[in-house]
């Protein structure tokens, strides 16, 4: 780093600090040569940062064998970290415990926390809320099962062990305003989650809602005939997750038939379940999958898929069926390989072509699949599933596509990406996504019973984007941990008119956003 006393003393013109530092020297008008060497502090080693992930006993025993000091080199680097990313199991194993007693000079961070404990502050109170009032399911929480004794498990009281947390950072080198080491300004604490004030307010400005409401239409009447399985939603926005909502991932559940599936499984799918119903419940709910389907390669809708196929093959010894795209059946061949998890690999394009195929499908889940290419990326698909009793689409990422429309004609729920507002068609267009209103207007040609839209730009975190739209009774927006049932599906479809009510001040944050206040602005 640039020593600013030095830099001072030496007086060199701004106009002049350009040149030293893009050349290493200059000369000033004295005729003096300054070198760049001259204003830096003496180096110091650079850190180094140790990833590991042991999945057995014998690689614990390889690993104490290891000299990581003698891997660096000792005048330019140093060992300062290391982050473990191996099973609680084989942890607290002796071996592993003697590993770590090997390397106590060190900061070790442990990743093997129970997930179920991971909840974000904004995403734990805007769950807090709208389960007050609507069929949002409560989120799963955690009891202590010793986890924290992870912390004094070493032989040696010296070795530093830290354990994950959300928000917990670390500062590699020091600062002028924080010190090198771990930052614990905005980890949250458990007893931060508390939300009675938040929960009161919400159940009054619902039952004003509900007060306000009209009659019954002769059209909503006409839809109670419908049967679907439960759907929830662990992921309802694009891209990547934030603190409100995860990426792609819809749970089917039909309870009376025992069919199951996951459409899409974007990272942290298998968090939000455990999240929503804890470890034990959440391991027998993947046990049960009569496969996952996987629309296309973006990872935020198949970055969860190996952690899926992980909890299916502990309790399943025939392996997880993944209905993928061709183009990813290398990366999936691979990943099985290096897991060490049996993967059962059925390419869509093969499915969609091959009538044969898609009859032993029927006959094995007892669910009959549709499918068309998606207009999106290469090798990108969009499916409908039908039972006896019920028949569900969904688009994935894609343009609005009259093969779809096709392929989902009279559905009971047509589950619709609206990646951005209407009033943005034109960025839509250019990456390949609908519009709220392009999405809606798929479900009318459709004549879908009900439409839920999904998949969410990053702009519509707290709220979804339905201010400049015209909403049609049959069409709900999704929220992570919605469950969708026939009980309460037409409560849902009330719930766009209320969310304002229930955000007031994440409503005025959004109406002061640009793309609100000037329609032609493209973000």
């Amino acid at each position: 780093t640039v020593n600013k006393k030095k830099l001072k003393e030496m007086n060199i013109p701004q106009k002049l600090l350009a040149t030293l530092f893009k050349t290493g020297s200059v000369k000033l008008s004295d005729g003096k040569v300054v070198n760049k060497a001259d204003l830096l502090d003496p180096s110091a080693p650079a850190p180094v940062l140790v990833v590991v992930d042991a999945q057995s006993e014998e690689e614990c025993k390889l690993l104490s064998k290891i000299d990581f000091n003698a891997l660096i080199d000792d005048s330019k680097q140093i060992l300062q970290m290391m982050v473990h990313f191996s099973n609680r199991d084989i942890i607290v194993s002796e071996s592993y415990k003697t590993f770590l007693d090997g390397l106590k000079d060190i900061d070790h961070l442990l990743m093997c926390k129970n997930p179920s404990s991971r909840i974000l502050f904004d995403c734990a109170q805007r769950n807090a809320i709208l389960s007050s009032v609507l069929p949002v399911e409560k989120l799963f929480e955690p009891t202590e099962d010793g986890t924290n004794d992870l912390t004094n498990m070493t032989k040696d009281p010296e070795t530093s062990i830290t354990l994950s947390e959300h928000l917990l950072k670390y500062n590699v080198y020091p600062t002028q305003k924080t010190s090198a080491g771990w930052q614990r300004n905005n980890v949250l604490l458990k007893k931060s989650f508390n939300f009675k004030t938040e929960e009161e307010d919400a159940k009054k400005a619902y039952n004003c809602f509900v007060a306000d409401q009209k009659p019954e239409t002769p059209a909503k009447k006409l839809r109670r005939g419908f049967f679907c399985p439960e759907m929830t939603f662990l992921g309802t926005t694009s891209t990547y997750s934030s603190t409100y909502r995860n990426v792609s991932g819809i749970l089917l559940q039909c309870h009376s038939g025992g069919f199951s599936a996951l459409l899409d499984a974007g990272e942290m799918t298998v968090g939000q379940l455990i999240r929503l119903y804890g470890p034990q419940q959440a391991e027998e709910l993947i046990s049960k999958l009569n496969f996952l389907y996987i629309s296309h390669i973006h990872f935020d809708h198949c970055g969860g898929s190996m952690s899926v196929a992980e909890h299916y093959h502990k309790v399943n010894e025939k392996p997880l069926t993944i209905l993928c795209p061709i183009r990813m059946l290398p990366w999936f061949k691979y990943l099985s390989s290096v897991f060490k998890v049996p993967l059962d690999l059925v390419p869509l394009g093969k499915l969609h072509q091959d009538k044969k195929i898609r009859n032993d499908f029927h006959k094995e889940h007892s669910v009959k699949i549709e499918l068309c290419p998606a207009m999106h990326t290469r090798d990108s698909w969009s499916i409908a599933l039908q039972s006896e009793d019920w028949k569900v689409a969904y688009s994935g990422d894609t343009l609005p596509n009259s093969q779809f429309v096709n392929i989902g004609k009279d559905c009971d729920v047509l589950i619709h990406e609206a990646t951005h507002q209407s009033t943005l068609a034109e960025d839509a267009a250019k990456k390949r996504h609908s519009t709220v209103g392009q999405a809606i207007e798929i479900g009318e040609q459709m004549n879908a019973r009900y439409t839920v839209l999904t998949h969410f730009s990053l702009r519509y975190q707290k709220l979804p984007p339905f201010l400049d739209e015209t909403v049609p009774e049959n069409v709900i927006f999704a929220h992570d941990f919605m469950k969708i049932t026939k009980a309460n599906v037409d409560t849902w479809c009330q719930a766009t008119d209320v969310l304002p009510k229930l955000f007031p001040s994440h409503y005025n944050d959004l109406m002061k956003q640009p793309y609100y206040k000037n329609k032609n602005l493209y973000l």
